[in-house]
């Protein structure tokens, strides 16, 4: 059965399930599993006999039977705070309170800073906007300035790059002008290298409170130089912390409970996804951070070399399907390899790629 999911209007993401769930609460929990819904939430479907109009779900036999859209609502407990969370791959990509951006976004948000700070700024700017003079920035409104600029930059990612610094710094001097940097051309070049400092300073308060992400950086002893290990585009959880409540015996003892599901001839596959989601921190912790041969993760997370735990493990890091998302990035090439085979087939090398190339 194919599902069209809509989490949020920027978010829509396509599921295949193997068959209509028999209940409702059955498809809350695929829900739950496949797509990391936390707290309470209602679905909604596109009901064909009112021109698709979205209808609350009530019973399972109203769902269409092939293919159809679900809206989820985010609903509130009662005696609990009213922002439940949805979670990318039932994991939060970070154990301290981060969001989650799939793109650094642009221009940036710059946020309030600290009371005084703000009145200073509000002045600073009316006199530049009056007479052109610069706002005097002393160290301390400067040093808040920059923690709270910091903090927001590390929440989307430890490790910007190097367009993200301009980004911000550009939209820092665009909403506070008085900011502007005398000495350069683009009035911001001085807050880009005071960001770079300033993020550095975080990073090592992060590894200190326990940030996987930073933590697989850490370097031991003596040890050199490495290259820093960060998130690639489209990694929505590269080094995720473990869920709220797990330890590292239970995590080792859901894996070895794993380990030896898959020495069955035929292992509870229900059980293995299960496992596999509870133990992702601490493997994606071992991958990232110790870089074990391929034969040590064979041994030690044998169901990952199954190619539904590989189609499973990509959507848990990057929050994509693997086959539609291998398969559109073929299809963006299909152009370009038919003209390389054509250009092949006429030299008379390839005589059997132009006998397929004139059946297509």
């Amino acid at each position: 059965m194919l599902l069209r999911v809509i989490l949020s209007p920027n978010d829509i993401r396509r599921l295949t399930i193997e068959e209509r769930p028999p209940t409702v609460e059955k498809l809350y929990e695929i829900l739950r599993n496949k797509l990391g819904i936390r707290g309470s939430f209602s679905v909604q479907f596109e009901d064909p006999d009112f021109g698709n109009a979205l209808c609350n779900l009530q019973d399972i036999q109203e769902l269409p039977a092939d293919r159809a859209t679900l809206k989820v609502l985010l609903t509130a407990d009662s005696g609990e705070s009213s922002d439940s969370t949805l979670d990318t791959g039932s994991l939060s990509s970070r154990s301290i309170g981060t969001v989650d951006l799939a793109e650094w976004p642009d221009p940036y948000p710059i946020p309030q800073f600290s009371y005084d700070t703000e009145l200073k700024l509000m002045k600073g700017n009316a006199q530049y906007a009056k007479d052109g003079y610069l706002l005097e920035v002393n160290k301390g409104m400067k040093s808040d300035i920059l923690d709270c600029l910091a903090d927001g930059m590390c929440k989307i990612t430890p490790y910007p790059e190097s367009h993200h610094y301009e980004t911000v710094a550009r939209a820092l001097v665009d909403k506070h002008p008085s900011l502007r940097d005398p000495g350069s051309a683009a009035g911001w070049y001085s807050w880009v290298h005071s960001l770079k400092y300033k993020v550095g300073n975080f990073r090592r308060y992060l590894a200190v409170a326990g940030l996987p992400e930073v933590v697989v950086n850490k370097r031991k002893g003596g040890a050199a130089k490495r290259k820093i290990k960060k998130s690639k585009k489209g990694e929505v959880h590269f080094c995720p912390g473990p869920e709220e409540g797990d330890s590292v015996e239970v995590t080792e003892e859901n894996r070895m409970k794993m380990e030896r599901e898959m020495l069955k001839t035929i292992p509870d596959r229900d059980m293995v996804d299960e496992l596999m989601v509870s133990t992702f921190a601490q493997r994606r912790r071992e991958i990232v951070g110790d870089e074990p041969l391929l034969r040590e993760i064979r041994d030690r997370w044998p169901a990952l070399l199954q190619e539904r735990q590989i189609r499973a493990e990509f959507e848990r890091v990057t929050a994509q399907e693997l086959l539609p998302s291998f398969l559109d990035g073929l299809d963006a090439l299909v152009p370009r390899l038919l003209e390389l085979y054509k250009s092949s087939s006429k030299s008379g090398r390839c005589r059997s790629l132009g006998d397929i190339l004139t059946s297509l």
